[in-house]
């Protein structure tokens, strides 16, 4: 749980620092669920379960627009899930010493990128069946 929060503390440390000073938490939530579904979607390719999500060819207009809507309807349990795990005011009142933080930020941006290849890794693996 530990990492769970000290994660959503350097999303929501990042998201802090610029723009619009209201939506970093609602962001913080979306990065982390974005994480997420990267290991569902790995878990998903594993077991050959791609076909439970919604098609992502469909057709500009009101099709295009539910299969938005059906993505919604898949990722709004997550969505509410991390948002009763990550307090806003828990976030607001942790601090961790900068050291701490930069050493998490290029553990987290090595942890995303690696997680993406992997995900490419078993697309190409399963598309090829090397």
């Amino acid at each position: 749980m530990k990492t769970i929060k000290f994660t959503a503390y350097l999303f929501y440390r990042y998201y802090s620092t610029g723009g619009p000073k209201r939506i970093p938490y609602f962001s913080t939530l979306c990065a982390f669920s974005m994480v997420v579904m990267l290991h569902v979607f790995q878990v998903l390719v594993v077991f050959n379960g791609m076909s439970l999500l919604p098609a992502a060819g469909a057709k500009p207009g009101t099709e295009r627009l539910m299969k938005y809507f059906e993505w919604a309807l898949y990722t709004a349990p997550l969505f509410l899930i991390l948002s009763m795990l990550i307090n806003k005011n828990e976030l607001q009142k942790l601090e961790h010493d900068e050291s701490k933080i930069k050493k998490g930020n290029l553990i987290l941006i090595i942890y995303i990128i690696l997680s993406m290849a992997f995900l490419i890794f078993l697309i190409l693996l399963k598309k090829n069946k090397i």
